[in-house]
């Protein structure tokens, strides 16, 4: 008979048909005090039947519930609340999430009172703001307030949309935002907060080049990290010079990218980058950290299709297209994906995202790095390069 509970292998939770089953017997044993079993009919549609059901699903509950308690601390399986209390442990301040606030100008009858919390929003409904205080309409006929979106992200609202009003209020006849105060943020996800703990775990690396990629890969905004290191004493073929550290990061403060080189690497390491912050310690030691932000290559594309037969291909497909394109592009720190820094552009991937989009059939395809210099070649990029993909700069003529 299988064990369930804790076990050395893990919490083995009751399925419901193992609940189910376990009460129908245990019922079926009941004797009265003649020594008869009065419950002689378990089938489901029976009294009996009905009620063993009802407990053993509430009982599942419980038994579900058992199972995520004892996987909360569990970091790859953790989620929800119980996963942003547990990457606390590590150092991580999960964001909850912000909303956005923007400027409003409401007018209408002079000395009208609006109440805090009145509901304005853009022509579709699918912005709603509210007021964050209390106001009165001045003589002026009109009135300035705060308010913020119902809704946790990065809603910007171009000025004179959000014009809408959802709570009437007799003598206000009109609103307008004016201007945005501060742009709101989407809370982390699990998946967001499973990387981040991942970064920081792998902070306390043993050899030195992963620990110091750690380190500033677990930088707020750091999206990718790749150490270059010259071991030798003479300059290499990159151009890096004898021992040297060149760094390539995206994202992240100067600032902060640069103080998580400086804790990681030795105080007598030379860096070498286009980027350079100088740190001055409380005994008047001077140190320079140097690193590069990837020089941006742009990518022109010229794509020649033509419809194939019986499709229902139309031009509204090909913004699909180019689209598609640069969504392709998008990289992560694996490298394994898209055109991080560093990777050349192949012309054969670019295949892929063009015909994920249906009803045509590619004639010609070229890339240059300018508008003039097309050809059907892969395209070099230099280790601190990345190639950067615009729909502004893919052509699609369909013949």
């Amino acid at each position: 008979m299988p064990t369930f509970g804790m076990t050395d292998q893990g919490f083995v939770p009751k399925r419901l048909s193992d609940i189910l089953s376990s009460i129908t017997g245990k019922v079926k044993e009941i004797t009265d005090e003649n020594g008869n079993k009065p419950f002689i009919n378990e089938s489901a549609d029976s009294i009996f039947g009905q009620f063993s059901q009802i407990l053993s699903e509430e009982l599942s509950i419980c038994w579900e519930a058992a199972y995520a308690a004892s996987t909360q601390y569990d970091p790859p399986n953790a989620h929800g609340e119980p996963l942003r209390g547990l990457v606390q442990i590590n150092g991580i301040n999960p964001s909850y999430g912000s909303v956005t606030q923007i400027s409003m100008t409401l007018s209408g009858t002079p000395g009208t009172f609006i109440p805090e919390g009145s509901m304005i929003s853009n022509q579709d409904g699918s912005e709603m703001y509210l007021t964050v205080n209390s106001v009165t309409i001045e003589g002026t006929g009109t009135v300035t307030v705060n308010a913020n979106c119902t809704e946790k992200g990065p809603k910007n609202p171009a000025s004179n949309t959000i014009i809408a009003i959802k709570t009437p209020v007799y003598g206000w006849s009109g609103a307008t935002n004016t201007a945005t105060n501060s742009v709101g943020t989407y809370p982390d996800t699990d998946a967001q907060l499973h990387v981040k703990q991942e970064r920081a775990t792998s902070a306390t690396a043993y050899r030195q080049v992963d620990a110091i990629a750690a380190g500033v890969l677990n930088v707020d905004g750091v999206k990718w990290v790749r150490l270059f290191v010259n071991n030798t004493l003479s300059t290499d073929l990159s151009g890096i010079t004898g021992k040297t550290i060149a760094p390539v990061v995206v994202g992240g403060s100067d600032e902060e990218v640069a103080e998580a080189l400086r804790l990681k690497c030795g105080t007598l390491d030379n860096f070498q980058g286009t980027t350079e912050v100088t740190y001055t310690g409380e005994l008047g030691d001077t140190q320079v950290v140097k690193f590069y932000r990837p020089t941006e290559v742009p990518i022109y594309i010229s794509i020649n299709i033509s419809q194939t037969e019986n499709s229902s291909f139309t031009s509204a497909k090909i913004p699909l297209i180019k689209q598609a394109i640069v969504d392709y592009s998008e990289y992560d720190q694996s490298g394994k994906t898209g055109f991080p820094p560093g990777m050349d552009v192949i012309l054969s991937r670019l295949y892929t995202p063009i015909n994920s989009v249906e009803g045509f059939k590619v004639n010609s395809l070229t890339i240059g790095k300018t508008a003039g210099s097309l050809a059907s070649s892969d395209i070099a990029i230099d280790w601190n390069e990345i190639a950067k993909f615009s729909v502004d700069n893919i052509t699609i003529t369909v013949t």
